[in-house]
């Protein structure tokens, strides 16, 4: 149990690349701090950080050990969670990471199922670079738009979804009906730029010539306050607008714009708990309800 007190002091310096911010944070002293560091430095016959004038950074031994504690540190958060499992039943915590275009509707909605299939089971959802969260360890899952992946992660289920396109009640009626062009005209409501979802919708737009002109980039989550104001037009996945309805009727328009395949991802190697396993099936079958 020593080292892993070393091995969580290690990875919060990293992190902040500061001896003194790590040591705030785990409301001891640096001087204390330090002492360990050398301490343990000295037991593995290595150095783990080199001292910079703006603080610290791993050394290439650092680097490999860094591998080492990432690994031995998540394997034992995982044996605490399935101990805690044999011990009272369902317990824990499960940490979901969500892409910015899809943090809101279908991913919130497995949540919640997950919630009322394991009701001991605590959840803590973020959204952002999801993909990036899992790589670093803060999340246990990743549910996220057309992944760029490596042999550090694992695909466990996917499926593409179409986008798409929706305006407020007062936009302006065509005579021959609305096509991606009438959208570009006027302010369009996206998914923010570098998600998997924006980056179809541009490909999209180009290839009917288009540019994308003004928009609002705002996240799925704070998509129905973007959408109230004016007539606007929006393209995000479909599985944004699951579930209860917004403040705002939304209409539904007959465009393809295009599909986005949506993953979910663990670590690779990493142990899957059971609460990430019911997660998984509630996720995997309201995609196929998608269908």
């Amino acid at each position: 149990m020593k080292h892993l007190k070393i091995y969580h002091a290690i990875r919060l310096i990293r992190r902040q690349g500061s001896i003194r911010q790590a040591a705030e944070l785990l409301a001891i002293s640096p001087s204390a701090l330090n002492r360990s560091i050398q301490s343990f430095e000295e037991s593995i016959g290595a150095s783990v950080f080199e001292r910079i004038p703006t603080g610290v950074r791993l050394t290439s031994a650092g680097e490999l050990l860094l591998d080492l504690v990432e690994r031995h540190l998540i394997e034992f958060e995982e044996f605490q969670r399935q101990l805690g499992n044999l011990r009272d039943g369902h317990s824990g915590k499960l940490r979901i990471g969500i892409s910015d275009d899809i943090s809101a509707g279908l991913p919130l909605l497995a949540v919640r199922d997950l919630e009322a299939d394991m009701p001991g089971i605590s959840t803590e959802t973020s959204c952002g670079d999801a993909l990036r969260s899992l790589r670093q360890r803060e999340i246990d899952l990743a549910i996220v738009t057309n992944p760029e992946t490596d042999r550090s992660v694992e695909v466990l289920t996917s499926l593409q979804v179409r986008l798409a396109a929706y305006v407020t009640p007062d936009w302006p009626e065509a005579r021959d009906g609305l096509g991606l062009w009438d959208l570009v005209l006027a302010r369009l409501v996206l998914p923010p730029e570098g998600t998997g979802a924006r980056t179809v919708i541009s490909h999209s737009l180009r290839r009917h010539a288009l540019e994308e002109g003004t928009a609002t980039s705002v996240p799925a989550a704070q998509l129905w306050q973007a959408m109230s104001k004016d007539a606007r037009a929006c393209i995000f996945p479909s599985t944004v607008f699951h579930g209860a309805p917004g403040p705002v009727p939304l209409r539904l328009l007959p465009l393809d714009v295009g599909s986005v395949q949506i993953s979910v991802l663990r670590l690779a190697g990493v142990p899957l708990s059971s609460p990430a396993q019911c997660l998984l099936r509630n996720v995997d079958r309201r995609l196929n309800a998608e269908i």
